[in-house]
Formats: structure tokens, C-alpha cells, sequence
């Protein structure tokens, strides 16, 4: 299944010699940027169909790289940013502080993250990173909280 694995990787960019899901992560930043001006409602259908997708790449590159959740498959990483960043106040600060807590989340993958990666196949795949955007969110917002009731001044 090449062509699973190509959009698993998303294009490639799995395949980065060092740290692939750092890079996936940027690489959903980046995307972030230009998508960050469509609609609510399209922009959670662009999620949904994306979440969709890695399901059912992940579950068919997995064969092919002969592994569970393959350090390739960056689709899980490029998903949860994209998420991370829609649902933190709009500034660089924010989404840069939502990469930053992601990656944490990600890879030190605290309870109950590390449950949700043994699923099934794709399922298992996207979901811990969706669960550690979860987390990323809920940490910050509440940041966001405290700083605004201090009333300092964050991005």
C-alpha cells in the first residue's frame, strides 16, 4: 500500500531522518496559517475527513512498514496541531506555546494517553495524539484563564 503510506507520511515527510513527529507537528503548523481563515463549520469538516483519512492510512501503512504506529506515520502529529492551534486564542505566542505542550504530551504520553495507542490499527494511531491534543488544550486554556484573571499580557 504505497499510496496509503504516502499520505500517512503526509507526502514524505515522515521519512525526516530525525524526530519525524517533531516535523509532522510542523509541518501541521504551517498548514495551520493559510487554514486558519475558513469557517467553523469547514474547518471541523476539514478535521473530520483528515482524523478519517489517518484512520484508514495508518491502518493500511502499518503492513507496510511491518510495525505498530510506525515513527513514519505522521498524519496522527500533522491532525493534532491542526486541532491544538484551531482551539487556542489567535496569536504566534499561543500556537507556538500549543506545538511546544503538544510534543511534550506526545511524547512523554502521560495516563491515559498511552491506553488510547493500543487500539486497533489507524485508530490506535490517531487517537493518542488527539487525546494529547485534548490535554494540550486543557492545559492552556487554562493558562489562558489565569492569565487573563492576573490580567498579564501573553502574545
Amino acid at each position: 500500500m504505497r499510496w496509503a503510506a504516502w499520505i500517512a507520511t503526509c507526502g514524505g515527510i515522515g521519512y525526516f531522518p530525525y524526530f519525524p513527529g517533531t516535523i509532522g507537528s510542523l509541518a501541521g503548523l504551517l498548514l495551520f496559517l493559510p487554514l486558519r481563515h475558513l469557517s467553523i463549520p469547514s474547518y471541523t469538516v476539514f478535521l473530520i475527513v483528515l482524523f478519517a483519512l489517518g484512520v484508514y492510512t495508518a491502518t493500511a501503512a502499518e503492513p507496510y512498514f511491518k510495525k505498530k504506529d510506525a515513527s513514519h506515520i505522521v498524519i496522527d502529529e500533522l491532525h493534532a496541531i491542526l486541532f491544538v492551534c484551531y482551539l487556542l486564542p489567535p496569536t504566534y505566542a499561543w500556537w507556538i506555546a500549543g506545538f511546544i505542550v503538544f510534543r511534550f504530551f506526545d511524547i512523554k504520553k502521560p495516563r491515559p494517553i498511552r491506553r488510547f495507542e493500543k487500539w486497533p490499527g489507524g485508530w490506535g494511531v490517531m487517537a493518542d495524539d488527539s487525546v494529547a491534543a485534548l490535554y494540550t488544550v486543557a492545559v492552556l486554556r487554562l493558562a489562558d484563564f489565569f492569565i487573563r484573571m492576573g490580567n498579564f499580557k501573553f502574545g
